[in-house]
């Protein structure tokens, strides 16, 4: 049976088969929870890299809105984002790789450096991950909790998840190909912030099934990011790109491990108020 904590973590999709809208979960899940966590492994090797432009939307922030950007990532944990002003010119680029970050202002003429931490990216958009675990996020699937897989139950057109460990439970929505539709995560008593993650409209670039919608909230905030047309999924992306040095003129600020990167001002779209 699915814990308290797990229960919590499924209550929409419980509203769902209360409300008698509950499709068949594909016939080629496993129901052993071992077996349905290998199957979701295996599916998830074979993305390990993305790129292309993108929209991305904040919410939850002091300002909400949308900005343009273009990203790539590897599940390897690199990532590479350029945010991109009204004009289209570029605004700041982050990049993540081999346990460094790098942070570039430019509208500041400010290059940020140091230890890559989860803090860092928060300082960006408040969401409750870190660079590496975005990263993966963003290439259509999500870190795996490390703990036991303890059930796998029939949901709504998809097979649930739970797997339990020393940080917390996880619930993974696992549907067509083992592909993840949703992962939730609820902390343990030792802390941490909960988060769910979802994924929607998918395709197959390469051959391969991928989310083209991701949305991702927690901590009282939310990201959500649509590729666009020029997606390229199991491209290999050139390593240079997540090396990041600072252009002539612009001030270099290495940060220690007990220093923060200042909060940065992003060039959001202010989102459209809802008409009544």
């Amino acid at each position: 049976m699915i814990g308290r904590t797990g229960a919590l973590l499924l209550a929409p999709l419980l509203l769902a088969v209360a409300a008698g809208c509950v499709r068949a979960p594909p016939p080629d899940l496993s129901r052993n929870p071992a077996d349905l966590l290998a199957q979701v492994r295996r599916a998830q090797a074979r993305v390990a890299s993305c790129s292309g432009s993108a929209r991305l939307s904040l919410s939850g922030l002091e300002v909400g809105g949308s900005l343009d950007a273009w990203v790539a990532a590897e599940t390897s944990g690199r990532l590479r984002v350029d945010l991109f002003d009204f004009f289209g010119n570029p605004a700041a680029t982050l990049v993540a790789s081999g346990g460094r970050f790098a942070l570039l202002d430019l509208r500041e003429g400010v290059l940020y450096r140091g230890e890559d931490r989860p803090e860092v990216l928060s300082r960006i958009v408040s969401v409750p991950l870190g660079t590496r675990d975005l990263a993966r996020v963003l290439c259509g699937s999500v870190a795996i909790l490390e703990g036991q897989p303890v059930t796998a139950e029939p949901g709504d057109g998809a097979v649930l998840l739970e797997i339990a460990g020393p940080a917390g439970r996880q619930v993974l929505a696992v549907e067509e190909e083992a592909s993840i539709r949703r992962a939730s995560f609820l902390p343990g008593p030792g802390g941490g912030k909960g988060w769910q993650a979802e994924f929607s409209v998918f395709r197959h670039p390469s051959g391969v099934r991928f989310p083209t919608e991701v949305g991702l909230t927690g901590g009282g905030a939310g990201l959500s990011l649509r590729w666009t047309d020029d997606l390229q999924v199991n491209v290999a992306i050139d390593g240079g790109l997540f090396l990041l040095e600072a252009p002539g003129g612009v001030r270099v600020i290495e940060l220690g491990p007990d220093t923060s990167v200042p909060a940065l001002g992003l060039p959001i779209r202010p989102a459209t108020p809802a008409r009544s």
